[in-house]
């Protein structure tokens, strides 16, 4: 159909649409050359559109045909956005990756710092499914340097990604914000 191939022409490069779709405050509208026209590509519900549809019809990644395993073993560490992502394109590629994250369930800021209500958690454990599927392994509740050493990492692994990400929430701009008491 023309939203599947649509949806894995998007997902080339972006594994969460459904999820970007809701969240993403699209800086591109604002100097989309489409303005020049008529009004910007409104790209958040192409891809919000394009998630849900490939959620309904169950549509799955997979290795492209003839891609040979590298024998190359990378660890993740950090399984948010940027981490999920890198398995993901290097799973395409043939290497082997290894998540290792200190939380109970994938997905970083995605999960732990968007509400439920902006990326329903359904949304987002499909697109994060999606990557697992592909073969990639996961080491969750791992906490680097009490539960392994990053010295143990360097000998088990030819590479090491690092997307701990950012944990720590924006302050709000207003006087006070840094209180305690205040989140």
């Amino acid at each position: 159909s023309m939203e599947e191939y649509a949806w894995r022409r998007l997902t080339s490069a972006n594994p969460f649409p459904s999820v970007m779709g809701r969240v993403c405050p699209a800086p591109c509208e604002s100097g989309c050359n489409r303005n020049e026209v008529d009004d910007f590509v409104g790209i958040n519900s192409v891809e919000h559109y394009l998630g849900e549809y490939a959620i309904k019809n169950n549509l799955k990644f997979s290795v492209p045909e003839g891609i040979q395993k590298s024998g190359k073993k990378v660890a993740i560490i950090g399984g948010g956005p940027a981490g999920l992502s890198v398995a993901y394109q290097l799973t395409l590629k043939g290497h082997s990756c290894t998540i290792f994250d200190e939380h109970e369930l994938l997905g970083g800021m995605m999960r732990y710092g968007i509400p439920g209500f902006r990326t329903p958690r359904a949304v987002l454990d499909t697109e994060i499914q999606r990557i697992i599927d592909l073969g990639v392994e996961v080491k969750l509740n791992v906490h680097i340097g009490k539960d392994i050493t990053l010295d143990q990492i360097k000998k088990d692994y030819d590479a090491i990604f690092m997307g701990m990400g950012a944990q720590a929430g924006r302050p709000l701009p207003v006087p006070g914000a840094e209180a305690p008491n205040v989140v």
